[in-house]
């Protein structure tokens, strides 16, 4: 009883969710940071597609305003046998519109400055990107939802750009362990993807996070690879 306890309490912050994980794979968390509350992290991302294999290193952070509003932001970082060194750069907020840790329910929204380095020219190009998050606890299990949509206005002669992104998550705490399983589809480089991404995360400490998951990738030509996502997050401070 006490296993069944443990596993079936709302996951709380001061006042709001604090989520069965920190972060998914493929969609962004929607509980905010709680008021001055610093979130760090890193990993690795590893894809081969159409016989090309790349490396990417994402770095993001997020610091938490209020309990409700936090400022975020990350790089996505190619391996020194890649000579561009930065492939985006993002800054934005989030503010969540409902927080509730009674509930286990969070809806945020947000907005996010980017530069994506173009497909076409090499250079970066400057866009933004709204998004809305919503998050639920159902017992030992989290639901997690993330609608995006990456604007990129016509620049230099090139046309505009939208790229939808749409990610959908569960997990499952079992003590240290969290089992997942995300979907998601998104237009990567102009073609319609389906993702499916099984992971597992742990917790050795409470501050520390990491997890690895599989995702493998069903583009609307026909074609399908896999790769693999690392990732490390460190979260401290508080109110």
């Amino acid at each position: 009883m006490g296993l069944l306890g443990l596993l079936s309490a709302p996951a709380l912050a001061a006042d709001g969710v604090e989520g069965r994980v920190q972060e998914f794979f493929l969609g962004d968390g929607a509980a905010p940071q709680q008021q001055r509350q610093v979130q760090l992290g890193t990993g690795l991302e590893w894809t081969r597609q159409e016989g090309d294999t790349r490396f990417e290193l994402p770095v993001f952070a997020e610091y938490g305003l209020s309990d409700r509003v936090q400022v975020e932001a990350s790089v996505a970082l190619t391996t020194p046998e890649d000579p561009r060194g930065l492939d985006s750069a993002e800054a934005g907020v989030g503010w969540a519109l409902i927080n509730d840790g009674r509930r286990g329910f969070t809806l945020s929204v947000g907005m996010d400055l980017l530069a994506t380095r173009d497909a076409v020219d090499d250079r970066f190009r400057p866009g933004f990107e709204p998004y809305l998050l919503a998050y639920q606890d159902v017992g030992p299990l989290g639901f997690n939802l993330q609608l995006k949509a990456e604007e990129l206005p016509g620049v230099r002669g090139l046309g505009g750009e939208l790229h939808p992104d749409f990610a959908a998550g569960a997990v499952l705490e079992l003590g240290p362990l969290r089992p997942t399983v995300e979907a998601a589809w998104r237009d990567e480089d102009g073609t319609s993807t389906v993702l499916l991404a099984p992971g597992l995360l742990a917790h050795p400490a409470k501050s520390l996070e990491l997890g690895v998951a599989v995702p493998w990738r069903l583009h609307a030509d026909g074609a399908r690879d896999v790769g693999v996502m690392g990732m490390l997050i460190w979260q401290g401070g508080g109110a």
